[in-house]
This record gives structure tokens, C-alpha cells and sequence, in this order.
């Protein structure tokens, strides 16, 4: 038996509800505790940096694009970079930010 469990509150509801895992923790605790597997991307930071150089390099090609752009006069002024530009820095950026904020984990979530 394997159980997905994302929190704490979680993992307590779930050994509060259960008889059989009560008594697996009254026998031996740490087998017990081996049945319950968190979700492999939920706690790989190596997915969170890959996401965030990606992200990352999207910004950077698009600075790098836009640099290009003044110098050869293809853009005289601010306005007029492209709009798709300008939408894909920020939602890169955007994303970025989110995935660098803390989250709270302070209700039950399913």
C-alpha cells in the first residue's frame, strides 16, 4: 500500500482514520512510515532549477534579441518592441517569481 501524502495534516488524518496503520506504528514505526511515498516531483529541487534556468534563458535570449534589434536600428524606441517580447519576459519573469516564492502549506490540500 502506498499513499501519496503532500503535508503533514494530511499524513495525520489519514493514520487517524486508518486501524491498520495505527497498528503498523504500534509494531514498528519507521516500517510504517516507509509505506507512505511523497510525490517525486513534489521534493526534486532538481526540477524547480531547470525550470527556473529555462525560464531564465528565455529572458536573457529575449534582452539579447531585443539589444540586437536597437543596434541595428530595427527598433528606434520603446515602443516599438514587439508585443510577444515584451508578453514572454513577463510571464517568464512571472514565473519565475511564483516558483521562488515560498508557498504556505497551511491548509489540507488533496
Amino acid at each position: 500500500m502506498q499513499n501519496k501524502i503532500r503535508s503533514f495534516n494530511q499524513f495525520k488524518t489519514v493514520l487517524e482514520k486508518d486501524p491498520e496503520i495505527q497498528e503498523d506504528f504500534k509494531k514498528n514505526p519507521v516500517d510504517a512510515i516507509k509505506k507512505f511515498q511523497s510525490e517525486p516531483w513534489f521534493n526534486d529541487k532538481l526540477i524547480y532549477r531547470l525550470v527556473v534556468l529555462f525560464l531564465g534563458i528565455i529572458v536573457l535570449t529575449i534582452c539579447v534579441g531585443v539589444i540586437i534589434l536597437t543596434s541595428q536600428n530595427v527598433i528606434n524606441k520603446d515602443f516599438n518592441v514587439p508585443d510577444i517580447l515584451i508578453a514572454t519576459a513577463s510571464t517568464a519573469i512571472g514565473a519565475i517569481a511564483g516558483l521562488l516564492t515560498p508557498s504556505s502549506n497551511n491548509g489540507d490540500q488533496d
